[in-house]
């Protein structure tokens, strides 16, 4: 007869913060050449994600020179009495705004991001979406590169294509 073990060590799935990455000239300018995209990263939950251009103080480099050496920060935590990790985020450029679901961001101003958020900077959209998990010490983070443009493909900031002056004389009959 074969022993079993009554203890089994099982590892609690951690929180994944999947981000796709979006910018018009990605097909043709290698901006994540320094980022494992499709390979999840282990971070600790005290540890503030920062992403920019500058290898030495960012964990996250993108290869524009248009990105501020430091760009955004993404810090997780938890909420008193809530045992999942929430995320905000942290504008760390003195040059550029972060746009954060349509709200503008200045320098180290912060924001809490939703379940899904669109962040924009640059020409760079950001889609950030979180899986809960049960690991409140750490979680994971999931880089994607999207080929759409995520603001597009949800309807915001995409120009009217049927000019006003025109509706109006359709819809009320008033020529201009």
């Amino acid at each position: 007869m074969l022993a079993v073990s009554q203890t089994m060590v099982t590892e609690e799935s951690l929180t994944s913060l999947h981000i796709q990455l979006y910018h018009p000239d990605q097909s043709t300018q290698p901006l994540y050449s320094f980022l494992r995209v499709k390979e999840p990263y282990k971070i600790s939950a005290e540890d503030p994600i920062r992403l920019g251009r500058d290898g030495h103080s960012c964990s996250f480099v993108l290869n524009d020179t248009r990105v501020s050496r430091k760009q955004l920060s993404i810090q997780g935590y938890r909420k008193a009495g809530s045992p999942n990790l929430h995320f905000t985020v942290q504008n760390l450029s003195q040059r550029s705004k972060v746009m954060v679901n349509g709200y503008e961001l200045g320098y180290l101003e912060r924001a809490d991001l939703q379940e899904k958020a669109l962040l924009r900077f640059s020409k760079y959209e950001l889609l950030i979406w979180q899986e809960p998990g049960e690991a409140q010490d750490r979680f994971e983070v999931l880089f994607e590169k999207l080929n759409v443009s995520p603001s597009r493909e949800m309807g915001i900031d995409v120009p009217c294509r049927i000019a006003v002056m025109d509706t109006a004389e359709a819809l009320l009959g008033v020529p201009q």
